[in-house]
């Protein structure tokens, strides 16, 4: 199965300009592509980061934002739909983050997000928003506990995906525990206690660390993409893995060409990759990319045509 090819000719952008809705200039990254078919609107929920935040260009006490779109072209802002929560009491007190894969379920979206817990960076869980009838009434309700918390572990990176004629709401993450991986759950509905997640990937020698940025069901499979690093590749390439079983093991869709090739040339600190599908077909992708640096946001371009 090839990897997908993008029309970089025709391009959309994403940003947040100084006197936006935030002080200040501020920049997107982790993001997440979800069409929601009773609304008829793309909506976006996505990490910004304000320059003057002494973790610019990471991801940590952030907050999620939500835009929507008819056409992916233009974009409304809405404000924030995932709030952090109170410290020293909410499990995600001190920030939400990295949302890698958001879906429509029951005319409602769902996105998960990681916690971060502690004034520190270690022992982050993954929890889960969700929208009424209308996204646009914010903020989102959230799980009042982790759906996955791996021992010790920094979870990240979280997507969740849907497969026809099953009722479950997969979940996929980053875990750092016995190194960087990915990891799997699903229950259904997604009120009660999710079972413990279980990893899905293997690193191939050269790799030493693996993260999400993207999960989608299309053509009988789930499909992961991956942001690799180590010895094995320059940079962070993004790995296209795929399954017909959402437990894997999930191995790369062209076993010639592990790593996507068609990617746009301005791509920003790992150049997260996010798929987006209406009725289980990817139409398009978006990219983190430099606008304006230090500040980086986001840029959208649709699947070529098959010829």
């Amino acid at each position: 199965m090839a990897s997908p090819q993008f029309s970089f000719d025709i391009g959309w952008q994403i940003a947040l300009p100084p006197g936006g809705p935030i002080p200040g200039s501020a920049s997107i990254r982790e993001h997440a592509v979800a069409w929601h078919p009773g609304r008829e609107r793309f909506y976006l929920v996505g990490d910004v980061i304000p320059l003057g935040n002494p973790h610019h260009p990471n991801t940590y006490d952030t907050e999620l934002h939500l835009w929507s779109s008819p056409d992916l072209t233009l974009w409304q802002y809405h404000g924030v739909a995932v709030p952090k929560g109170v410290p020293e009491q909410d499990y995600d007190g001190y920030g939400v983050a990295s949302p890698a894969g958001m879906v429509s379920v029951g005319g409602q979206l769902w996105v998960p997000f990681s916690a971060r817990r502690t004034s520190g960076f270690a022992k982050r869980p993954i929890g889960l928003a969700w929208s009424g009838p209308d996204p646009e009434v914010l903020p989102w309700t959230k799980s009042p506990t982790p759906i996955s918390d791996v021992p010790d572990s920094e979870d990240d990176d979280p997507a969740l995906v849907v497969l026809p004629g099953d009722p479950r709401l997969h979940l996929y993450h980053r875990s750092t525990v016995g190194g960087y991986h990915i990891r799997h759950t699903a229950t259904a509905p997604p009120y009660q206690p999710w079972p413990p997640s279980r990893p899905v990937t293997y690193r191939p020698p050269g790799i030493r660390a693996q993260e999400l940025t993207g999960a989608i069901a299309t053509d009988g499979h789930i499909h992961l993409f991956v942001i690799e690093q180590g010895t094995a590749v320059h940079g962070a390439a993004i790995a296209h893995l795929i399954a017909r079983d959402p437990n894997g093991p999930f191995l790369p869709a062209n076993p010639s060409q592990r790593h996507l090739v068609s990617q746009p040339p301005t791509l920003a600190y790992g150049g997260h990759f996010t798929p987006v599908t209406r009725d289980h077909e990817l139409i398009a992708a978006f990219w983190t990319v430099n606008q304006d640096p230090p500040r980086y946001g986001l840029q959208g371009h649709p699947v070529r045509p098959c010829r």
